[in-house]
């Protein structure tokens, strides 16, 4: 029962958790998650008051404010521990001091020690008798590369146009979807941003933290179910009192569609181990779908002398064929590669069975003998006598060439859009606040980077360095900002092995550095590479607490598709915008002398390539189930089979072209869209069909497609792209299918 109701509290609100992970390289999926597991619990503020006195002030306003949540300050690149090197220091080079230490002289050598020994101060804070040519303190220097953080006064600082932020960074104790803990930190930020303006009104307080946009994403997801979802269900009752005006009908509607909630929740809390919040908001959409049965039968009871049993004997190979198209089509959801779109297939299709269960299993017994025929069933006798009607007449058929033209004019303009970011979008302020803070702190992003492998980790690093060495050019034409890679923290031994090589030159330069500083025999010992200790190898690195904060780069051992171990890391670039930029970069590792192991990873790319073969493959899937439903209904429609394809088919058609001339692009939601449209439209064409195209069944479909209209209506609503497309395509071609269907009818 716990295990229940943990899931239950565990509802989804991450979107990248709808993208595809089944075309996912093992590297790259640990690559991923590696990234997550980091990401989504770090929280990031920053505060910039008048002046450096005001500024420190409001940061420790902060910190107050956020005091008592169990959030963890972060350390960074900027105040790194250069113990943990000491040891291992004679391996440590910069690249600038690689190239003076190959070209200088022992003479030379000799200057620069002296020099340090009178400096003031030395680099890195080290010892002169233990680092005497600065190299070690250089290297440590340059680790501040990584970041633009510098400590300044006890605060980390950064500066960009002329203002200086303090930077404070946090790491989460619980879930970032974790409900209760998403309100309390908003409250205590929201306090935190009152006394930073309270010491200053024009203070700058900026966020940024996968919390914040988790918790935009569960208020969005909980306005839209509720306009949704309460939307359809007040609209379903309104509409079928109105039609029916009978307590036992709402009565009745009421066990269908808790018959379909529980089916279609037991579902996807039993296969699922987490629940997209944006399911449950596609799941609201369905309650005008999952009604049309109980709709349909009822129509078969407006004035109905007829045994219960015998309508039933009637009805059900009906009934069984307007299961099957809606079935089929929803579960097209589940050909495509997205966890999210899955999740809404499962949920679709078993609400829609439930639903049906419900009405073949329970309304026979609870159903009345009768049903009042409705006052409103004359005026739909008059509607369906004036309904435009096909004729295989010259009239007729220039018509049809007309309308074929103007749809031909909106599908010539029609183009496809596979970009992924086309389909989410977040809030707006939010967004942009979070751009503003990685732009400052020149936080990497995770949707470009390069993966690399090798059979050893020594390997992996130096393919690792000679991509850096490729990436500095880059840096310095300003067409990145940076990078973050292991081996800035973690040389290969090749590198360690060289640089001592080259430090084993200056024997003879710290023999004169004794000598002329009256130094005692062996003040150099700890100098030789003998006595310097091992090389800093990768399990050393990690299991020490200075790697905690990059540790994410490093992969390690991940098999692969033979079976072998292979090792793994990522470099991750920084403020990468251009997409020129990115081209260059793509083509960066195969140049020659190619880099082993590595490769460049465009996550949007690659995901939006997806998008575009899926689309195709539904396309071709649509196609092919507009071909194959006309030789599935023959045999019970015989010539009449025509009258039912063709208004669907017409509808989809016309959809595309209004989406041509309003230039709305062609996604694979657009495609599903079509599917689910096709398997409804084909419902009513059905139910007119095979049910003679009386008043009541007329009346019938015409509500059921009114309550469609109305939930995917107001799905258009939503403020999910994706969700947004769906709800839109759909209205347009269940409303279509709805004009149209009539028209095929055989006039008795």
């Amino acid at each position: 029962m716990a295990g229940w109701q943990g899931r239950f509290e565990r509802i989804d609100t991450d979107l990248l958790a709808l993208l595809p992970t089944d075309e996912r390289r093992p590297a790259l999926e640990a690559a991923l998650k590696a990234l997550a597991a980091q990401g989504e619990r770090q929280l990031a503020l920053l505060v910039s008051a008048r002046d450096e006195a005001a500024t420190r002030q409001a940061a420790a306003g902060v910190r107050e404010a956020l005091s008592g949540l169990g959030l963890t300050a972060q350390g960074t690149a900027a105040d790194f521990p250069g113990d943990f090197y000491f040891p291992y220091r004679q391996g440590l080079l910069t690249a600038a001091d690689r190239e003076w230490l190959a070209a200088a002289s022992p003479e030379a050598a000799t200057a620069r020690a002296l020099n340090f020994a009178y400096a003031l101060f030395t680099p890195g804070n080290v010892p002169w008798r233990d680092d005497p040519y600065g190299f070690f303190g250089n290297w440590l220097q340059g680790l501040g590369e990584a970041t633009p953080l510098r400590p300044f006064n006890g605060e980390l600082m950064v500066e960009q146009g002329g203002r200086r932020y303090a930077a404070l960074t946090y790491a989460l104790p619980r879930s970032v979807f974790d409900a209760d803990f998403q309100q309390k930190l908003l409250a205590r930020l929201g306090e935190a941003r009152d006394r930073v303006h309270a010491i200053d009104p024009q203070a700058r307080f900026l966020r940024a933290g996968v919390v914040l946009h988790a918790a935009a994403a569960a208020r969005q997801a909980e306005n839209e179910m509720r306009l949704i979802g309460l939307g359809s269900l007040a609209g379903t009752f309104f509409l079928i009192g109105l039609v029916f005006q009978s307590a036992r009908a709402l009565k009745l509607i009421a066990v269908s569609l808790v018959s379909g909630a529980l089916a279609a929740l037991f579902a996807v809390f039993l296969l699922f181990e987490r629940v997209h919040a944006v399911t449950l908001v596609f799941g609201a959409s369905l309650i005008g779908v999952a009604v049309d049965y109980a709709i349909l039968v009822f129509a078969q009871h407006l004035g109905n002398e007829e045994p219960v049993w015998e309508r039933y004997r009637k009805l059900l190979p009906t009934l069984g064929m307007v299961l099957i198209t809606p079935a089929l089509a929803y579960l097209a959801l589940a050909l495509t590669p997205f966890p999210g779109l899955k999740q809404m297939a499962v949920f679709a299709v078993c609400g829609i069975f439930g639903a049906w269960a419900s009405v073949v299993l329970f309304y026979p017994y609870l159903l009345p003998a009768t049903l009042p025929l409705p006052g409103n069933a004359a005026p739909m006798t008059r509607l369906l006598a004036r309904w435009p009607r096909w004729r295989n007449t010259g009239k007729a058929w220039g018509l049809a060439l007309c309308l074929a033209a103007v749809t031909a004019g909106g599908l010539v303009q029609l183009r496809a859009n596979d970009d992924i970011r086309g389909l989410f979008s977040g809030d707006a302020a939010l967004m942009a606040e979070h751009r503003q803070v990685s732009e400052i702190m020149r936080l990497p992003s995770p949707a470009q980077m390069f993966l690399l492998g090798g059979e050893t980790p020594d390997a992996l690093l130096r393919s690792e360095e000679a991509l850096v060495e490729r990436l500095r050019p880059f840096i310095a034409a300003n067409k990145i900002g940076g990078f973050e890679a292991a081996s800035r923290w973690l040389p290969s031994v090749e590198k360690q092995r060289q640089a001592r090589a080259l430090q084993d030159r200056l024997q003879v330069s710290r023999a004169q550095v004794g000598e002329e500083l009256e130094l005692p025999a062996g003040w150099d010992a700890e100098l030789s590479s003998g006595a310097s200790g091992g090389f800093l190898t990768a399990d050393a690195w990690l299991a020490n607490p200075a790697s905690a904060p990059f540790r994410a780069l490093w992969l390690g051992a991940i098999r692969s598709g033979d079976g072998l171990p292979r090792y793994s890391s990522m470099v991750l670039l920084q403020g990468l915008a251009d997409r020129g930029t990115a081209n260059e970069l793509a083509g960066l590792a195969a140049r020659e002398p190619a880099i082993p192991g590595a490769e460049w990873i465009d996550q949007t790319g690659e995901i939006s390539g997806l998008m575009a073969r899926y689309r195709e493959l539904l396309t071709k899937t649509l196609l092919l189930a507009c071909l194959l439903v006309p030789f599935l209904l023959y045999p019970f429609f015989k010539g009449r089979v025509w009258r039912i394809v063709a208004p669907v088919l017409a509808a989809g058609g016309i959809t595309l072209a209004i989406m041509g001339y309003l230039s709305v692009p062609l996604q694979l939601l657009s495609i599903l869209a079509l599917l689910l449209t096709l398997g409804m439209g084909i419902d009513y064409a059905i139910f007119l069909q095979a049910r003679q195209a009386h008043a009541h069944t007329l009346l019938a479909t015409t509500l059921a497609a009114s309550l469609t209209l109305l939930s995917f209506g107001l799905l258009a609503l939503s403020g999910t792209p994706a969700l947004h497309a769906l709800g839109l395509t759909v209205t347009l071609g269940v409303a279509l299918s709805w004009l149209l269907t009539p028209v095929f009818l055989r006039k008795d």
